[in-house]
């Protein structure tokens, strides 16, 4: 029998799971092992976490480990890639290969298919692909180039916006709630946090939605305009796509996964709406993605194995 891991190690979390060539066998959940946010020893901590626990869920020694896929964004910079393949073949057996976390999203939604996927969650990336295999993406070029619909993007928007509401006189209710989160008590208290080096912005988002929920105008039309800039994201994608293979678009499958693609409809349905002004006949696909499907898939191919559940 063969075992295999995958790991997504996304901003806030790295999710892991570990399998078998039929089924899984353990899964777990622990802190970003991203080194460039975390830095090496809180990265290195959160990953050997998640890899001993389906270890010892499972009951698998992680030296018996086949194969293992890690998806991740920011693989472009060569000392995130490095980091991870130190790190992890320090501790894991078998073979590696790091992949762009919107590859092993793709494939875990449309495995060797033509499909769009939407990634939106503390970070953006829309990545599709063709039938004749071939990717082509837009956006993911991190929180200070672009992030579209992200929940860091959104939470800056959010801020941003109420602070020009303040700035005609008005007071939003959005202002109340986000000094709450903080545990603020005035607004040049929240300028001096929101301008410290390292705010997390995305933090903020459930405290959006729940003013955009109570009928806070700055919060609404705050997530209007992520579902309608990520839309932009995905047409880009889809003429990418229907200029190799004119016609694709017709009954082309869309889905996503991230944070805000889950817990913020308001934000998907904007962009669903959007797209289908543009091309009715796309579908979308409901649910979200687990980009632990792909990541398993990929690494039971570099082990030799299909597919199987």
């Amino acid at each position: 029998m063969k075992y295999f891991i995958g790991l997504d190690v996304g901003g806030t979390k790295t999710s892991c799971v570990l399998a078998d060539e039929h089924r899984v066998l353990s899964r777990s959940q622990t802190g970003s092992s991203k080194v460039l946010r975390e830095g090496k020893a809180e990265a290195a901590v959160h990953l050997k976490q998640a890899l001993d626990a389906v270890s010892r869920e499972s009951g698998v020694a992680l030296s018996n480990v086949a194969a293992t896929c890690i998806g991740t964004s920011g693989i472009a910079i060569q000392e995130v890639v490095d980091w991870l393949r130190q790190h992890t073949t320090m501790w894991v057996g078998g073979s590696l290969t790091v992949l762009g976390d919107e590859v092993i999203t793709l494939d875990a939604a449309f495995p060797e298919d033509a499909g769009i996927i939407v990634i939106a969650g503390t970070g953006s990336n829309v990545i599709g692909r063709g039938r004749d295999g071939k990717t082509t993406g837009a956006g993911g070029w991190g929180p200070a180039l672009a992030d579209e619909g992200s929940g860091n993007l959104l939470g800056q928007q959010a801020l941003k916006a109420m602070f020009a509401a303040i700035n005609i006189g008005e007071e939003p209710l959005l202002l109340s709630r986000v000094l709450h989160k903080l545990g603020l008590q005035t607004r040049d208290e929240l300028v001096a946090v929101a301008n410290a080096y390292g705010f997390s912005f995305a933090q903020l988002m459930p405290t959006v939605v729940e003013a955009a929920h109570d009928g806070d105008q700055v919060a609404q039309a705050t997530l209007q305009r992520g579902g309608e800039e990520l839309a932009g994201l995905v047409l880009h994608v889809i003429r990418k796509l229907s200029a190799a293979e004119p016609g694709i678009e017709d009954g082309l499958k869309i889905t996503g996964t991230g944070s805000i693609w889950e817990h913020v409809p308001e934000v998907s349905e904007a962009m669903r709406r959007t797209l289908i002004r543009a091309y009715p006949r796309l579908q979308f696909l409901p649910g979200a993605v687990d980009p632990l499907e792909g990541a398993l898939w990929h690494a039971r191919r570099l082990a030799g194995v299909a597919k199987t559940t």
